[in-house]
Formats: C-alpha cells, sequence, structure tokens
C-alpha cells in the first residue's frame, strides 16, 4: 500500500467549512467511483506543535492506494477526477503532494 498526501491551502476569501461541504459533497462521492483509491480522508489542520506558529496547510487529505501507477494514471483521466478538478482550483491550493510507504510492524 502507498499513501499519498495533499498538503493545500485555501485560497483568499474560502473558508474551511465551504472546503469542508466541498469534500462532503464533491470530493467523497467522486473518490467512490475510482477504483485505484483504497481510502480517502481530507483532514482540518488546526494547530501545530509546539503551538503558537500558524499551520503551513490548512488541510491534508489522505490517499490510500495499491497501485501508485493505476492511481497516477487515474489522476489524469479518470471523469470523476476530472470532475472534482474542474470545482477545486478556485478553493485551494496544491502545496506539496507527498508520496509515502507505510513501515508496518514485524
Amino acid at each position: 500500500m502507498t499513501v499519498v498526501y495533499w498538503l493545500v491551502r485555501l485560497k483568499p476569501g474560502v473558508t474551511a467549512e465551504e472546503y469542508q461541504a466541498f469534500v462532503r459533497r464533491v470530493d467523497y462521492p467522486a473518490v467512490k467511483r475510482i477504483a485505484s483509491i483504497r481510502s480517502y480522508r481530507s483532514t482540518h489542520v488546526v494547530e501545530t506543535i509546539p503551538s503558537g506558529e500558524d499551520p503551513p496547510y490548512d488541510f491534508v487529505d489522505v490517499t490510500e492506494v495499491d497501485d501508485l501507477e493505476a492511481y497516477l494514471h487515474d489522476l489524469e483521466s479518470h471523469p470523476a477526477v476530472l470532475e472534482v478538478h474542474s470545482q477545486s482550483p478556485g478553493m485551494v491550493e496544491v502545496v506539496h503532494c507527498i508520496v509515502a510507504e507505510p513501515v508496518l510492524p514485524s
């Protein structure tokens, strides 16, 4: 399994509540139609540790996939992804995208 972390910032004028509503209304239903995605969850960054610093991201969207190549292909061509991407650019900007492999217990 591979985990893809999308670290995103809200665009000026977009509230966390508006983005969360978008995720519930558009992202979550679309993800269910994409076979390469095992699971997906959007998480709202609320603070840093140690506290006092502004978080560098507003949301971390976590996607688990079994086949990274299939997922990358879907990102470019799957109708559900294209639907999401046609609506999301006005809401967020992707600051970083990190691909990671979990360290599993032995």
